[in-house]
């Protein structure tokens, strides 16, 4: 146990209370995972890092609140864990309230977590990356099944395990982006006939995503302002639309499908507040926005997409729809006749 780095700690907590754990350490200069394995044995144990293993048990945990983030946005989603499967390197929960893409390669810690907080205890699973910083949290609820609880804590945990302070730096990948290949990128793109192909199309060309949008502006795609966007989301609230909202970091993606209600701004963070989802969005580190089109066999495709000044992508966000069936057209007319936007691909929409 580090304890210099535990006292610094514990005299951050005097000097800011309330001070949550990540930004406790981008006080301290380190990563989520140093601070919280100073409390090794008080509080906090090591999991095996059987993380598939764990993931296909979450159901035995009843109703939990989920939660995932990256820099700038913190996703958090109640429900319980349901249809987990796991192929490989990649798994997936898809259940009518926790709704996962997980991507296990940089799944590297896991640990059980007990955090007194005034007169209550907080109980979690939290799992990290390689660099230390945080992938995925399961919280327990009022609602959360005790039984189950116990079951994957006995299961999982092993006090056995000594933490090795191994962290590694998280790569970034840098792309080409030639610009010579645009236009047939743009061709490409046009040709398009599921969304889940873009990711592989942006692989074919090497270019990034806020790349490939920069690239498709005027054709595909278009710049709003942090405040158009905002406004948009007090459109869809006042109009009870359904959206789905999605949230990730390099080893996970979640996401929210329904409607939000309990809208309100906080200094720089915009905030959905409500009873079964929040989210908390840093709007100060929001570099571009875009409106996207892409074309699919079941018409056109439209989302919102923010990224961070680094080109980091914060967020999506879509109107509700399942593969097969096209997308709303109050959605697709809303964010463009909302955003002043006119001449936008037609396309067939129910």
């Amino acid at each position: 146990m580090n304890d210099t780095l535990k006292q610094k700690w514990e005299t951050l907590k005097t000097e800011i209370p309330n001070l949550r754990i990540r930004d406790a350490a981008k006080h301290l200069n380190v990563s989520e995972v140093e601070l919280l394995t100073t409390c090794i044995g008080q509080g906090v144990k090591q999991l095996k890092p059987n993380f598939a293993e764990f993931l296909l048990e979450t159901p035995k945990l009843g109703y939990v609140m989920a939660l995932t983030r990256n820099e700038s946005c913190v996703h958090e989603r109640k429900g319980t864990y349901s249809n987990l499967s796991v192929n490989g390197q990649t798994a997936l929960a898809v259940g009518e309230d926790i709704d996962l893409r997980i991507f296990l390669k940089d799944w590297k810690f896991g640990f059980y977590v007990e955090d007194l907080k005034r007169d209550s205890i907080t109980k979690s699973f939290q799992f990290f990356d390689p660099s230390g910083e945080a992938v995925h949290k399961i919280y327990k609820t009022e609602k959360s099944s005790d039984e189950g609880w116990e079951v994957l804590k006995d299961t999982f945990v092993d006090e056995s395990i000594p933490f090795t302070n191994d962290l590694v730096g998280r790569e970034r990948k840098i792309e080409t982006n030639d610009k010579n290949l645009i236009p047939k990128f743009l061709e490409e793109w046009s040709r398009l006939e599921d969304t889940h192909d873009f990711f592989t199309l942006l692989r074919k060309y090497d270019y990034s995503r806020e790349f490939s949008l920069q690239s498709a502006e005027g054709k595909f795609s278009y710049r709003i302002s942090v405040n158009e966007f905002i406004e948009l989301l007090n459109k869809v609230s006042k109009m009870d639309l359904e959206i789905m909202i999605f949230v990730g970091n390099p080893s996970i993606i979640q996401i929210h499908t329904g409607k939000i209600k309990n809208l309100q701004i906080m200094g720089p963070w915009f905030n959905v507040l409500d009873p079964i989802f929040n989210l908390h969005l840093r709007t100060d580190q929001i570099q571009t926005s875009y409106v996207v089109n892409k074309p699919t066999r079941d018409g056109m495709v439209t989302s919102i997409e923010l990224f961070d000044k680094e080109g980091n992508l914060i967020l999506q966000m879509f109107g509700k729809r399942k593969p097969g069936i096209p997308q709303s057209k109050t959605w697709f007319e809303l964010v463009h006749d909302s955003i002043g936007r006119e001449n936008i691909l037609n396309s067939s929409f129910i």
